[in-house]
């Protein structure tokens, strides 16, 4: 006789009937449930075509399937992996048995198996170890992330009882069939479980009772099960693999453009009802797991700010569908003016959600409401009127060349490199100091670069950042009309938010160019030997990764080479606990340069701890941001020693070419 076992032995003729009307039930009940929210996904405004599909299929495959995010956690991932791949192979297993037993095919019997029973047995031990996981860091750990919610312990406790159940439904079938299942040793799990059943002196007529018993309550929790999955969490196992495929690929530091003839037509600015988000949205905060990483990554979080990034992922899912505002009743708008854009909440995300783009769009709303006050209203009225959130007269713009030789583009027309001073570069005094030194590198490499001078205005970043997409576009558009009269190879910039605004966000209107951020063009100095550079002992540095340059733009290599090779450091440079891909904000990004922090903590002083506490005399940056942040920071905590540098005076620094004009 070959291996093979009876579909549904020991249930007879009326249970099944019951077993089907169940199931009927539970269908209905699950296909409503998706209805229902499908019916929410197709209230939001519909998105740009499908592009890509390979691509996305690959997306899919490395966050859904390998879970490549969840795996920065080692017991999170064998969690997760053990719950999903369980989940899979045992559904996969059912659907086979039930194929068999309505004679579509005939496969379960012999070697196939028992390789089938085998494979079961160990995905169903893998999943009852992805479970206990959970509930360890939940209720053992007591872990920050994931937070510790009754319906998810519930849940947990639901599949559990599921797996064991199933083992033990499998232990009282090999029972109750033991002159026959000798062969069921590849059932390992029921087979020892069988073993330890008979130990206790259980007959074959009480094992068949049992089985039968369990057998009932077995269906009857998956059942529940699958009916609750619309209804709860659970529905991100059908909507994250979903969200992910849907997830365009853009570059990360791009928000997608507000249409002004959309504006026009629907008098509609920004995101006020759910119905404002577009579909892809709406699905996307339906994938949520709930798991805290966004959370636990959000500066603004961490210092006391009334922003959880996961929560708002969570208000907006509760509050799809309904035709009232998100404003003030769903969504406080304290909360969408403490996020700092610095996208550390979307780069923890296993599922992708972008929580940074519906933050911004509502307060695209906000602002076209005219809820906006204080000083974030006076920068975006600057930059309309004097182009600079300072609010300084233009003609001060090139007041940090004085003495210096520093060619305009009517003095050098068609310059290799156009140097984008920046706001800040140009304005602040500190900044002005970096973009002192920066060309004092430029002339120290011989470098045929030229400035805008007077002509260069604000890129529009913290309009766009804080909501303000007309004077963001009306920025656009006038600086993209500068730059078409400009004959050069690239355009460097010591600005980490002028890079990422000009590299990722003009393309949509009509500016292509070749944009480096200074630390990459130091490097590329320094590989290419233009430098001539000494040993350069400034104690222990530690550098701090600008969001705009890193999250936002992938780069963490440049700067860190740039210190390391062109400095010739002494030292190993010190890496911060939080570093490259999760980096700490400063705190001024998103327009919170301009805004006061009058909320929990400061975002600058609890980065600067964490920096300082590697012990590192010099915190090296490479955002004019970042650099006043520190610098403030530095004010207040004099006794430390620690000084603030950017990169560029670092390499100044070690530059051996003496000449007076370029100090």
């Amino acid at each position: 006789m070959q291996p093979t076992r009876e579909i549904l032995w020991n249930i007879g003729p009326t249970t099944r009937m019951w077993m089907y009307i169940l199931a009927a039930v539970t269908t209905a009940v699950f296909v409503y449930g998706i209805y229902r929210r499908y019916r929410i996904w197709r209230t939001g405004r519909p998105g740009p075509a499908l592009t890509d599909i390979a691509a996305r299929l690959k997306r899919v495959r490395l966050h859904a399937f390998a879970q490549i995010k969840v795996a920065r956690a080692p017991a999170a991932w064998i969690s997760h992996a053990g719950l999903l791949w369980g989940f899979i192979v045992l559904f996969i297993g059912t659907c086979l048995v039930a194929i068999q037993h309505y004679g579509i095919l005939d496969f379960l019997y012999g070697d196939f198996y028992l390789a089938f029973s085998f494979t079961l047995d160990l995905f169903g031990l893998l999943f009852i170890l992805g479970i206990l996981i959970a509930l360890g860091r939940r209720l053992i750990a007591r872990r920050y992330r994931p937070p510790t919610r009754w319906p998810d312990i519930a849940i947990l406790l639901l599949m559990l009882f599921i797996a064991v159940t199933g083992f033990a439904i499998e232990a009282y079938r090999i029972v109750a069939q033991r002159e026959i299942s000798s062969f069921e040793t590849v059932s390992f799990v029921g087979w020892q479980t069988a073993g330890m059943i008979e130990g206790t002196g259980v007959t074959t007529t009480v094992a068949e009772q049992r089985h039968f018993i369990v057998w009932w309550v077995h269906m009857i929790a998956v059942y529940l099960f699958l009916g609750l999955i619309p209804f709860t969490k659970l529905l991100h196992l059908f909507t994250a693999p979903l969200s992910i495929f849907l997830t365009d690929e853009t570059p990360t530091g791009r928000l997608v453009p507000l249409s002004m003839e959309e504006v026009e037509e629907t008098g509609k600015f920004g995101v006020d009802q759910a119905a404002d988000f577009t579909r892809r949205q709406l699905i996307s905060f339906d994938a949520c797991t709930e798991c805290g990483r966004c959370q636990a990554a959000c500066p603004a979080h961490a210092t006391g700010k009334p922003l959880s990034p996961m929560k708002v992922v969570l208000d907006l899912q509760q509050g799809a569908g309904s035709p009232e505002s998100l404003h003030g009743r769903t969504i406080q708008p304290e909360t969408l003016w403490s996020c700092t854009t610095c996208r550390a909440c979307v780069e923890e995300c296993p599922v992708l959600i972008d929580h940074l783009s519906a933050i911004v769009d509502m307060r695209r709303h906000l602002v076209g409401e005219g809820r906006i006050r204080g000083p974030e209203q006076t920068a975006l009225r600057n930059i309309g009127s004097t182009g600079n959130p300072w609010g300084l007269p233009n003609d001060e713009r090139m007041d940090w060349a004085k003495d210096l030789d520093v060619p305009t583009v009517e003095d050098n027309p068609q310059p290799d490199v156009l140097l984008w001073v920046g706001c800040a570069g140009s304005f602040d005094r500190r900044n002005q100091q970096v973009t002192r030194a920066m060309v004092k590198v430029l002339h120290a490499a011989e470098v045929n670069f030229a400035v805008l001078g007077k002509h260069e205005r604000c890129t529009g970043d913290p309009a766009r950042r804080l909501g303000d997409e007309f004077t963001f576009q009306e920025a656009a558009m006038r600086n993209v009309e500068l730059l078409g009269g400009v004959k050069c190879k690239s355009i460097v910039t010591a600005c980490a938010h002028c890079f990422n605004t000009l590299k990722n966000e003009y393309p949509d209107f009509g500016g292509d160019y070749t944009v480096l951020h200074h630390t990459q063009f130091l490097r590329q100095l320094v590989d290419d030997g233009r430098l001539s550079l000494s040993t350069y002992d400034a104690g222990s540095i530690v550098f701090h990764d600008p969001c705009y340059v890193g999250r936002h733009n992938g780069e963490y290599v440049a700067p860190r080479h740039a210190l390391d090779k062109g400095l010739c450091l002494p030292l190993p440079l010190l890496e911060a606990d939080r570093a490259k891909e999760s980096s700490f904000c400063c705190g001024a990004g998103g327009g919170r340069m301009w805004a006061e922090e009058d909320i929990g903590s400061r975002v600058n002083l609890e980065r600067w701890e964490q920096l300082k506490s590697t012990g590192a005399k010099t915190v090296a940056t490479a955002c004019p941001y970042c650099m006043i942040m520190f610098d403030d920071a530095a004010k207040q905590d004099e006794a430390s020693g620690v000084r603030v540098k950017d990169v560029a005076e670092l390499i100044a620094d070690a530059c051996v070419r003496d000449d007076a004009t370029t100090t």
